[in-house]
């Protein structure tokens, strides 16, 4: 029995980055369902989302038999290359079929994936004399597979309608449509607003629980107990509601289950722009609990319509965790749940802890998301400091409180030397969390400690007005510079020991996601903006604010020498009953009742 490896995906008249897809010379035109060749012209799949991955493939899967099919007629040729560290060879070829009792596809056999060494391979299709149409095609092999997948996508949702309504769409369309997944996709969304309906079949394999606003560990953790007690999937996939799925991602993610040599192997879906859908955001990441910003994404602001990116055999990059905007993983990875953190941080833990090491990404297995600038406010700054410093007390042996307080201090400062006053503040409740031991922590409503902390509205992007959308967006200054103002910034205590009279007027401009240390010392107002969009905010400089702040600071670093060896143990101590069954029940039941 042959089986769907990959498929050969045109772009349509609507996709907003072609050339992710394929690269077309010559005259031709794309139209509903595929594109059309004229005399001279072709179409190459040498780009991210097209080329098949063959060094990959050879490394963690068993695929042995390798063939492509081309669905195309007409007067020309189809070809496959192959690229062997930087040489391109054409390894196959045949003429495309004509007439109207043609076939619908020609196949071009390859050599043994295991013994061969090409590290990529793409199709070409070449005009040759008159039109040519081509619709796509497959990458397949003839082995049997290795494992049998049935993989349930889990779906958490608070309030995104119109992004998880056309996910779901897409999904079941493509389980619907093609053999290879008929019966062996299924959709489980929780939804934790309890108003989301769907426009789908009585029969389509959809599932839709109802859920408390308990974030996406909340969402993600009912999803996975429910998976778990149905006992019909062998793999999970954790998808945010608020992303654009390519759903080719889906082929090639049941494709690598189905072949895979570790039977622990889970897949990451790398995150592209929504505002530059050709700009990679991350694409896995590491962790390093010792950096002031511990999560260090792998291959940020790669282009990816770019040839050598695309083309490229690269080796696989160990990570750390990797984000829940698309993780899948075998179910039986662990018994754990994850970790009652609402949001910021729950896939950073379930990863360190379970899936990050034995992960991979692959290309075309992507999502599209908006900018993280735009979704991070004091609010999210409160998950981060209390839930970043409970993942590096559970899960790093060599974490000591020196490390906690080194990252808090350096944060805080930073926040209030650039004027991010309600920031700071939010840092300190997080780590008063913290501080305040599992045992309050077993107590907190998360629901409602949310609805309270989103009351502040300081310090979140918003549209600016016409005045501040004029005042144009200012790049990041190189990282020299950057250091030589921190300096700057220190030695004059961030500009408070500075008579008023003698800072520059006007606003000082910085990144929206930025901590403008420098640009701040010898200003009094600091405009945070998008640089691709008119939204952002202003702060203002609060020298009373400053110093209590500054105070707090000093006084939390000193409670977390204090504490941190007590903390460590009774965290340590807790984690079974923080992620158990009993206690996530008790959560949801407490959840529906608000």
């Amino acid at each position: 029995m042959t089986q769907l490896l990959q498929r050969v995906v045109l772009p349509l008249d609507t996709t907003t980055e072609p050339l992710l897809y394929a690269r077309f010379t010559g005259t031709t035109r794309v139209v509903p369902g595929g594109a059309v060749l004229q005399d001279g012209a072709q179409v190459s799949f040498d780009t991210s989302f097209g080329v098949f991955a063959a060094g990959r493939w050879r490394r963690i899967t068993t695929v042995n038999s390798l063939a492509v099919r081309v669905r195309a007629s007409g007067i020309g040729e189809a070809q496959v290359v192959a690229v062997t560290g930087g040489n391109e060879q054409v390894v196959a070829s045949a003429p495309l079929p004509q007439g109207e009792d043609s076939p619908i596809f020609v196949e071009l056999s390859l050599p043994d994936l295991q013994s061969s060494t090409p590290g990529t391979y793409f199709v070409r299709v070449v005009a040759r004399g008159g039109e040519v149409c081509i619709t796509g095609g497959e990458w397949v092999s003839n082995d049997v597979a290795a494992h049998d997948v049935k993989l349930s996508l889990s779906i958490t949702t608070f309030n995104r309608q119109e992004y998880v309504r056309k996910t779901v769409h897409n999904v079941l369309e493509l389980e619907r449509s093609l053999d290879a997944l008929r019966g062996h996709v299924r959709v489980f969304v929780v939804d934790n607003a309890r108003n989301v309906t769907f426009d789908a079949p009585a029969d389509a394999p959809l599932q839709v629980v109802p859920n408390g606003n308990l974030g996406g560990a909340g969402g993600f953790a009912r999803g996975l107990m429910e998976l778990r007690k149905q006992g019909w999937a062998t793999h999970v996939l954790f998808m945010d509601d608020d992303i654009n799925l390519e759903p080719e991602a889906l082929v090639r993610t049941m494709a690598l289950f189905a072949n895979a040599r570790n039977p622990k192997l889970c897949v990451h879906g790398a995150m592209l722009s929504e505002e530059r859908p050709w700009m990679q955001f991350e694409a896995g990441s590491e962790y390093s609990f010792r950096s002031i910003y511990p999560l260090r994404a792998i291959g940020r602001e790669d282009d990816l319509r770019e040839r050598a990116i695309a083309i490229a055999d690269a080796p696989e990059i160990p990570f750390d965790y990797t984000a829940w905007w698309y993780t899948a993983f075998p179910i039986s990875i662990t018994n754990d749940n994850p970790l009652p953190v609402f949001v910021r941080g729950d896939d950073v833990a379930f990863g360190l802890m379970h899936t990050g090491k034995h992960s991979v990404t692959l290309n075309g297995v992507i999502v599209w998301h908006a900018d993280f600038g735009l979704k991070n406010n004091p609010s999210s700054l409160f998950y981060e400091s209390r839930n970043m410093a409970l993942i590096d007390t559970l899960i790093f042996d060599k974490h000591h409180w020196w490390n906690l307080a080194y990252r808090f201090a350096s944060f805080g400062f930073r926040n209030l030397f650039s004027m991010r006053y309600a920031s700071t503040e939010y840092m300190l409740k997080g780590l008063q969390a913290y501080l305040a031991g599992p045992g309050e922590w077993m107590k907190v409503d998360h629901a409602a400690l949310h609805d309270e902390l989103r009351q502040c509205a300081e310090e979140k992007p918003a549209p600016l007005s016409p005045e501040l959308v004029s005042i144009s967006p200012r790049k990041p200054r190189h990282k020299a510079l950057r250091a030589i103002g921190f300096v700057f910034a220190v030695l004059l205590l961030g500009g408070y020991i500075i008579p008023r009279p003698l800072r520059l007027r006007g606003f000082g401009v910085a990144p929206i996601d930025a901590r403008a240390v420098g640009i701040s010392t010898l200003r009094n107002r600091i405009l945070y903006r998008h640089d691709r969009i008119g939204d952002g905010y202003v702060v203002e400089r609060d020298t009373k604010r400053f110093f209590s702040l500054l105070g707090q600071v000093v006084k939390s670093v000193v409670a977390i020498a204090v504490s941190y060896r007590r903390l460590k143990r009774e965290y340590r101590a807790a984690y079974p009953e923080m992620v158990s069954n009993a206690a996530w029940e008790a959560r949801f039941t407490a959840g529906l009742t608000r």
